[in-house]
């Protein structure tokens, strides 16, 4: 009777276990802030905000990756169909890993950058860059909701 107990004692803890760092594995999946920047840029602007991206804050994302601030990789999209007017040019989505990384990035984007690109003068620079050839940009900070 006493080694009953102890196996259904053992099973019952090993299960709370179990399932209390699965359902912690489940929940830090909706930690993760997602943002995504929407910009209006005219078609004579559109090659240069691209090749900013592509060359200056890309590498820098790609920097943010390896140092756990974001969970995956930085993403640029344009629309395919445009339905009664194109109303964003284009969409940058960056994943936090949650809301205390937002504020890593803010505090060591101009280490990062500097690193990449001394010659620069920080994060604000392709950013003014990209500001002078946009005509609209805002953001918005998403979180997936869980359903089941």
């Amino acid at each position: 009777m006493r080694i009953r107990i102890q196996i259904v004692a053992a099973i019952l803890l090993f299960n709370f276990c179990f399932f209390v760092h699965e359902s912690g594995a489940v929940e830090d999946r909706y930690k993760i802030v997602i943002e995504e920047s929407f910009y209006v840029v005219k078609e004579e602007n559109k090659e240069q905000f691209l090749q900013i991206y592509k060359s200056r804050l890309f590498p820098f994302w790609q920097e943010m990756k390896k140092k756990g601030i974001i969970v995956d990789d930085y993403r640029v999209y344009s629309q395919r169909i445009h339905t009664l007017e194109p109303l964003w040019t284009f969409k940058t989505v960056v994943k936090f890993k949650n809301y205390q990384s937002i504020d890593k990035w803010l505090e060591s984007r101009d280490k990062v950058y500097n690193k990449l690109f001394p010659e620069e003068g920080g994060y604000k620079e392709p950013r003014q860059q990209i500001d002078l050839i946009t005509e609209a940009h805002w953001d918005e900070f998403i979180r997936e909701i869980p359903i089941n």
